[in-house]
């Protein structure tokens, strides 16, 4: 996904947009990102996968986001549906803000260019809105994903209570309708009155989620069930793996910490998604979740990374690499590398940050 100036070298970037293939993430991350948020936006299954169609037929090199294909070549990729419902599904998708329709005299799609004057009419599915609201439709997808969060931890919180009170009897009215309750799909407001119906206190634990409560071991190998016993121990070694990870530890606590203002100018692409302008930490962090399924990080990735890292750092990870994601081949499988993979005992995000300004203010 490389949204401004991710083709031209650093020292060449200005402010000024490239062609469309340079400024739009891929097709499968915006589905990605329409999927999650299709809740909120009112959208089907079925009709995102009719959108889906129409963004393959746009070129990967273009000036515009407007779709020529036939009916007939939309049905064919969308598996034989009709023109009825080939229709319906971008009346939907109008109604929905992401396409508009540019209709011609006689109905079909096409474009007109008059050389002499650089002019050009194009008729078809215009598919600019969608492209336009990117960064809002990322914000409604982190907001869904937070909430079915929530609303698995309040269902596993349901179950608990249920439980205590049908071991106290079986035929607990409140318990028995709850257990009914949880067979559907639930809000946050109905799990809530739920919880409140039943009446029990539920023992939670309050604590620093940001922090992993247990430290990760090494395992004798990675494929089986038990760790192999260990007849001979190489205390060398193991001393020389504490030794290192003590260095990188406080190697961390020496680093002095990168300020929102430092962030925000070293990492200019992630800044100019942002609806608003980001002055504190919860508003980087905020941005970040956001950010994240737009370049291709699932949530799990995300949150393993939070308890390991931390808010903030986790936050400033995806910060940096918006700045050369258009690198990497595989954007969610780095992310994990660095931060709960292999790769992560000697990360530090501080430290990518500083070598980032380095780059930046070296000469091109």
């Amino acid at each position: 996904m490389a949204f401004i100036q991710a083709s031209a070298s650093l020292g060449e970037r200005t402010g000024v947009l490239l062609s469309a293939d340079n400024s739009v993430p891929e097709r499968h991350i915006v589905i990605d990102t329409l999927r999650n948020a299709a809740p909120l936006l009112g959208l089907r299954a079925s009709v995102l996968a009719t959108l889906d169609a129409m963004l393959s037929c746009l070129p990967p090199k273009r000036s515009h986001h407007i779709v020529f294909a036939s009916n007939a070549t939309l049905s064919f990729r969308r598996n034989g549906i009709t023109d009825r419902t080939l229709r319906r599904h971008a009346a939907l998708l109008q109604e929905a803000g992401l396409l508009i329709r540019r209709d011609s005299p006689n109905g079909k799609r096409f474009s007109k260019q008059n050389s002499r004057e650089g002019k050009v009419l194009r008729f078809g599915f215009d598919l600019s809105p969608l492209f336009d609201r990117l960064a809002e439709i990322a914000a409604l997808a982190a907001k869904v994903l937070q909430q079915n969060e929530e609303i698995a931890y309040l269902r596993c919180k349901i179950r608990t209570a249920m439980k205590q009170l049908l071991d106290q009897d079986p035929e607990h009215p409140q318990a028995l309708a709850a257990r009914r309750l949880l067979r559907r799909k639930l809000t946050v407001t109905e799990c809530h009155d739920a919880l409140n119906a039943l009446a029990v206190t539920i023992a939670e634990t309050e604590g620093d989620i940001d922090t992993p409560t247990c430290e990760q071991e090494d395992m004798s190998a990675s494929n089986g069930q038990n760790v192999r016993h260990h007849h001979k121990s190489k205390k060398e070694n193991i001393d020389k793996k504490n030794a290192q990870s003590k260095d990188t530890a406080q190697s961390t606590q020496d680093q002095p910490p990168v300020t929102v203002s430092e962030l925000v100018a070293t990492c200019s692409e992630a800044a100019t998604f942002s609806l608003a302008p980001v002055e504190t930490a919860a508003q980087v962090i905020a941005h970040a979740r956001t950010l994240a399924p737009m370049i291709g990080i699932d949530s799990s990735s995300y949150q393993a990374a939070e308890q390991r890292l931390g808010l903030y750092n986790t936050a400033i990870t995806v910060w940096a690499m918006m700045q050369f994601h258009d690198r990497i081949q595989s954007v969610g499988a780095y992310f994990r590398s660095i931060t709960t993979g292999r790769k992560s005992a000697d990360f530090d995000p501080m430290r990518l940050v500083r070598r980032l300004t380095q780059s930046q203010a070296s000469p091109a």
